[in-house]
């Protein structure tokens, strides 16, 4: 067996097969970020084309969800990769803190419908509905290794360590003034940003 089709074998999909055959720009978003980080993302979005881009977007951060909802929205072809089982049915899948709002869930169903999503799961135990350190470090390492070319949100350590040997775009390299709690930063993403920087 090659070791290709042994490391697809540790990862459930569902989904568009398909996705994994073309060239994967994978976008990662630390936590914490500068307030600027919405016009950058929207401007990353905007030079990207759904025709030829395929996006393998984490969903662990607000801004990563934020993401995702923008790029389904642009029906470009997405990779989700979790860090949890793959739900049976998209309203248990849990992007955070807290289930998935039905916007997302509408898109996520629509991109599905359009074989424009693939759903990767890093754990087959489905006692595993909420992310793990085990299953974190699996997704991330799987979107490491899947990826063509990487996007960070905005500079980060622990990512920057985990694609050190790999070309990485930076979309904002401003400092992070004040540290957000995630739970501030989802409601943000969720709500007041959805309307003022639509796309």
């Amino acid at each position: 067996m090659e070791k290709t089709e042994t490391r697809n074998t540790l990862f459930n999909y569902f989904g568009e097969h398909d996705l994994l055959k073309v060239k994967k720009t994978v976008f990662f978003c630390p936590y914490d970020v500068p307030e600027s980080i919405f016009k950058s993302i929207h401007q990353w979005i905007r030079s990207l084309n759904p025709e030829t881009d395929c996006i393998v977007c984490g969903n662990s951060t607000g801004i990563e969800r934020y993401t995702l909802r923008l790029l389904l929205r642009k029906k470009f072809p997405v990779i989700l990769p979790l860090a949890t089982v793959i739900p049976q049915c998209l309203e248990e899948l849990n992007l955070g803190w807290k289930m998935t709002d039905t916007e997302t869930m509408e898109l996520l169903d629509e991109a599905l419908t359009e074989h424009r999503l693939l759903m990767v799961a890093s754990t087959e135990n489905v006692s595993v509905s909420t992310p793990t350190k085990r299953t974190i470090l699996l997704r991330n390492y799987w979107m490491r290794w899947v990826g063509n070319h990487f996007v960070l949100g905005c500079r980060n350590g622990y990512f920057e360590h985990l694609l050190w040997k790999h070309d990485v775009e930076v979309l904002n390299r401003n400092e992070v003034k004040e540290k957000k709690p995630e739970p501030v930063l989802s409601e943000v993403c969720d709500d007041e940003y959805d309307y003022l920087l639509a796309v």
